[in-house]
This record gives structure tokens, C-alpha cells and sequence, in this order.
């Protein structure tokens, strides 16, 4: 198959692109879609989270509580958690906690998408667990929560 001759490569270029050593200008390397872990008991929110960052063209992973949060993280080991605070079985708090325990995890970006009347567990986990950011629910839209995630994400992909 021949391609057609580009003025602005040189012929060692084109000698290169040919012998496969380096992808043609034309040629975009398809990335594989980034993870979100989204760690929320309301089921109505999880599902809208879900399908937005699907259609944002992200790979996701649910969880309904802490634990499940905490097992999916370990086994799956996404690039990015969306994690509620007040959940049952293991609240997001202590899963926070427990994750940053493992040195592999220690600089996973984790925001925190809390509620109103949980403002001094949001000062509390800030101070003690390094999540990289804290929104509350009822002031931020699904478009907002999805420009925290484009905004922290590629800080922790280096």
C-alpha cells in the first residue's frame, strides 16, 4: 500500500514511517479510556454520574458504600475516585483513609462529592487524607464534576 508523497516529511522520515520506527503524521495513537471509580449509595446520582462519564468517554466503575469502593479500587485499580462521605457499611471517610494506607495509592486523585451538612468531615478529610478536592453536591452541576476530573486527572498522570 502506498501513501502519497507529503512535502514536509524528508525521505528518511518517510523510510522510517514505512519501516513502522515512528507513527506517520496522519496516525493518531488511540489512548485507552482513563478510569473513574464512583463511590455513591444514592443509586438515581450513581447512574446519572455514570452515564455522563461514559458519554465523556471514560471507562467506569461503581460502588454503593466504602467497602465496595475500597475492594474495587485494590482489584481494578482506576485512574480517578468520585467518592460521597456518607454511605453505609464503610463511609467515604474511612475508605479514604484506608486506601492511602497502600504506597500504591498514596497519589490517586480522590474527590470527595459530599453534601452541604457534612462541611467539618469535608475540613477533616482534607486535613488528614489528601483528597485532591472537595465539592458539594447541591453547588455543583454533573458539567462541574466532570471538569474537576478532566482538571485533576492528567496532575496525576505524570
Amino acid at each position: 500500500m502506498y501513501r502519497s508523497y507529503d512535502k514536509s516529511m524528508s525521505v528518511i522520515e518517510d523510510v522510517k514511517t514505512i519501516l513502522g520506527k515512528t507513527p506517520s503524521p496522519q496516525t493518531k495513537i488511540k489512548e485507552s479510556p482513563k478510569t473513574i471509580l464512583i463511590v455513591e449509595d444514592d443509586t438515581i446520582l450513581l447512574e446519572m454520574y455514570k452515564d455522563k462519564f461514559i458519554k465523556e468517554g471514560f471507562a467506569v466503575l461503581t460502588a454503593g458504600n466504602g467497602k465496595e469502593g475500597l475492594e474495587k479500587t485494590i482489584e481494578q485499580k482506576p485512574n480517578i475516585i468520585l467518592l460521597d462521605l456518607m454511605m453505609p457499611v464503610m463511609n467515604g471517610e474511612m475508605m479514604l483513609r484506608k486506601l492511602r494506607e497502600f504506597p500504591q495509592f498514596k497519589r490517586l486523585p480522590i474527590i470527595v462529592l459530599t453534601n452541604a451538612g457534612e462541611v467539618d468531615n469535608i475540613r477533616q478529610t482534607k486535613r488528614y487524607d489528601n483528597a485532591c478536592d472537595f465539592l458539594i453536591k447541591s453547588n455543583v452541576s454533573i458539567e462541574d464534576v466532570v471538569q474537576k476530573v478532566k482538571f485533576w486527572l492528567p496532575a496525576f498522570l505524570t
